[in-house]
């Protein structure tokens, strides 16, 4: 038996973060996952990184997040995992000021954020529908991750730093006696043990967890991101991440190749948009369907092409589609797991984890060693339970 200070279970961006930063300070941690790192919905995510949220925490965890994805290669001498092609947002008089607030907010707590009226919008982004646009916020030093890379590159750095690293081993079992964890067996036979385990499998968190009695509130979606190609010009119709409070969707380039694009709903932000559907429920995250039809593409770009008109001349590519793993109020559910000693999890991103994801792993790895986290308090656990 193979016996570590911390397991972590999953390596999409949030547990190859925390088994990054656990590592970094010191412990001797085991990183497990089913398949490979980004495997999962890290690898499938969009990627838009942005700084913009109307609670403090999701904002401050994101400025740590996407600041770790800046430093990817000062950190673990892998290639850059982000590009800076801005973030724009866009709401209507309703929200303008308490997005303007916020705005004011996460100025002052590290990343600037610069409002810009409507006509100072339409400069931009020469050929935008400024219907209903009442404020645009700004966020220059954002843009897009890859996801992929910059998992992989986590993972070689909590490498770099003493981690033990198990690939295609799925977890089917979290031990504990007594009240208390005590590591976890994988389906090839393999027993760790340790005193702390964090599960970060994601949408494959919810049965490990009910199989140890307490029954997380969350489900799974599936999420579909339609693809338009750029023909090599992607950037001149869509310069710059992108987001609609007004018209329900977000885009963004990936170089100059192709552009890509989904609903929005607002949860995370604001207020969810309860007129919109809500999306697929999935049951069996290892038996969905992850690609898309002609129809739901569509379907899809027809909340962009109206803000967007010039859109229309590019081709559609075949899509895709991703899960998410939501929780009652879109926002994560990260902490110890009540009744069970030294289980943790973090589940619940409901579609922010890759931007959050590095800030989320560098404060869980400072709620094990620390015992305590700010930026985690409002996501803990327990907090349904009334």
């Amino acid at each position: 038996m193979s016996t570590h200070d911390v397991i972590v279970v999953g390596a999409g961006i949030a547990g190859a973060a925390t088994a990054f930063f656990l590592a970094e300070r010191g412990a001797n941690v085991a990183l497990i996952e089913m398949s490979h790192p980004a495997s999962g919905p890290t690898g499938r995510s969009s990627a838009v990184t942005h700084a913009f949220y109307l609670q403090s925490e999701l904002s401050r965890l994101a400025i740590a997040g996407v600041g770790t994805l800046r430093r990817i290669p000062e950190l673990t001498s892998e290639a850059p995992a982000h590009t800076e092609c801005g973030m724009m947002w866009a709401c209507g008089a309703d929200s303008a000021p308490a997005w303007r607030a916020a705005a004011e907010r996460i100025t002052t707590e590290g990343s600037r954020i610069e409002p810009m009226s409507a006509d100072e919008l339409a400069r931009q982004a020469p050929g935008i529908d400024l219907d209903g646009i009442a404020l645009a916020l700004w966020e220059e030093a954002y843009g897009y991750g890859d996801p992929y890379g910059a998992t992989h590159a986590l993972v070689k750095g909590a490498r770099q730093r003493g981690a033990t690293v198990y690939l295609n081993r799925k977890v089917t079992r979290l031990v504990q006696s007594s009240g208390r964890i005590t590591g976890v067996e994988t389906a090839n036979g393999d027993k760790l043990s340790a005193p702390i385990v964090i599960s970060a499998a994601g949408v494959w968190t919810k049965p490990l967890i009910a199989a140890q009695g307490y029954e997380l509130p969350i489900h799974v979606e599936r999420h579909i991101m339609a693809v338009l190609d750029g023909g090599g010009k992607a950037r001149d119709f869509m310069p710059f991440s992108w987001c609609d409070d007004l018209l329900c969707n977000y885009a963004r380039p990936d170089g100059d190749r192709v552009i890509l694009a989904g609903v929005w709903a607002g949860g995370g932000t604001g207020i969810r948009n309860q007129t919109l559907a809500r999306p697929e429920i999935v049951t069996d995250p290892d038996d969905y369907r992850a690609e898309t039809d002609e129809d739901e593409c569509l379907d899809s770009l027809s909340f962009l092409l109206p803000r967007f008109p010039r859109l229309a001349e590019l081709g559609v590519r075949p899509g895709y589609a991703g899960l998410y793993d939501m929780s009652p109020d879109d926002n994560p559910i990260i902490g110890p797991v009540p009744g069970i000693d030294g289980l943790f999890v973090i589940c619940g991103s409901s579609g922010h984890g890759f931007k959050l994801g590095a800030g989320v792993g560098e404060e869980v790895a400072r709620l094990v060693t620390e015992g305590r986290s700010e930026l985690l308090a409002p996501f803990r656990v327990d907090r349904f339970a009334a």
